[in-house]
């Protein structure tokens, strides 16, 4: 089977970015024929969001010569645009389409508002409320761009008639769609994980008391609170992975035992994930499914994690790891401190189960395969 894969890369590799290339490499490990057409945003034009000639042109002439069975189109913000759906519909070839965030519902593609979720402009047409509280990069001017581009395709009904199958990450996602005025039947939706790779060291006998941060530092992953609960347990160790907008920040303010060690490869972070006690995830939006956690499964690693939802279906307070109000430091020392001072050791047996159940790259090979099939 020939796949072709469709994605508008970020300027900053990141976790979509990261899905788009364990499929690929899944997909063409296990026999099938993959092309990739890739776009990026260093040239961006505010028309060429809803319509790109270019972007059209490009598509049908990779359709031409790689003649797809079916499409997969990941993020088409902003270069790739719906033209390339377009494209793939004057060619009559089927899509599958994975919504990795609430960009089709929200001009700032998070439901987050000074910081708090927000779903006001989930069940209208013209999400005017993003533009009222400028959630697109605090401008006025873009939001109304962004929100003018919702309502549009809502109205052209541009996802029902150049889409086959939607790809959400999790339930609570399908039902967040469902129930939005995207009008997308069920049946269209197809929930569907992603994969990572099998992180699990078999040679480490103890985990230190210490607990991990992996993920970009940014304001809506919850890394301010992490910050300021740490702060105050200075005896117990935080490791932090990544980098973003607030790193300087965030560094400049944190006592001796949070320990900065910026962006690393996947054998470093296999190797904390291995020590930890639990990894930290204190995001304050509702994600989609983030590779951080499932890593952190795959390991065989409890979570600690903000009570969000669709957070929560991921991480089982009790289960796979515990769970803490969103925004709260104080609650999140209690939890650190609780842990701490507890046997994890079945935490992290049940989050290996889940990754196995659930995670495996095998298993979102058997599901592609079979959504594929059924659209060929």
């Amino acid at each position: 089977m020939k796949i072709l894969q469709i994605h508008n890369k970020y300027r900053h590799y990141g976790g979509e970015d990261v899905v788009v290339d364990n499929e690929y490499n899944l997909l063409k490990n296990n026999g099938f024929e993959v092309n990739q057409l890739l776009f990026s945003n260093e040239k961006i034009s505010p028309s060429n969001l809803f319509h790109s000639p270019e972007a059209f042109q490009t598509t049908l002439n990779k359709i031409d010569d790689f003649n797809p069975d079916v499409i997969h189109v990941h993020n088409i913000f902003y270069s790739a645009s719906p033209s390339v759906l377009k494209a793939a519909k004057k060619r009559n070839i089927p899509v599958v389409m994975t919504l990795h965030n609430y960009r089709l519902l929200c001009p700032g593609a998070l439901f987050l508002r000074d910081s708090k979720v927000c779903t006001k402009c989930k069940n209208i047409s013209i999400p005017y409320y993003g533009i009222k509280h400028k959630c697109f990069q605090n401008s006025y001017m873009k939001s109304a761009l962004l929100a003018s581009f919702i309502g549009y395709n809502k109205i052209a009904k541009t996802w029902s008639n150049t889409i086959n199958k939607f790809i959400v990450l999790t339930p609570f996602i399908k039902k967040l769609i469902v129930d939005s005025s995207l009008k997308i039947k069920d049946t269209n939706i197809v929930v569907k994980p992603n994969s990572t790779d099998d992180l699990l060291n078999v040679n480490i006998l103890e985990r230190k008391n210490k607990y991990l941060f992996i993920g970009r530092l940014s304001k809506e992953k919850g890394v301010n609170i992490l910050i300021e609960a740490f702060n105050k347990i200075s005896h117990i160790q935080l490791d932090v992975i990544g980098d973003g907008e607030l790193f300087d920040e965030l560094k400049n303010t944190a006592n001796k035992n949070i320990i900065f060690h910026g962006a690393k490869d996947k054998a470093f972070i296999s190797e904390m994930l291995s020590q930890t006690r639990a990894l930290v995830f204190p995001s304050i939006w509702y994600e989609g499914l983030p590779n951080t956690l499932i890593e952190a499964f795959s390991a065989g690693t409890p979570v600690l994690a903000s009570n969000i939802d669709n957070i929560n279906d991921i991480v089982i307070s009790g289960y796979n790891g515990e769970t803490f109000s969103p925004n709260n430091p104080i609650e999140l020392v209690e939890k650190v401190l609780e842990f701490s001072n507890k046997e994890t050791k079945q935490y992290g047996i049940n989050a290996r189960k889940l990754y196995e159940k659930m995670y495996t790259h095998q298993k979102n090979f058997e599901n592609l395969k079979d959504l594929y099939s059924k659209l060929n």
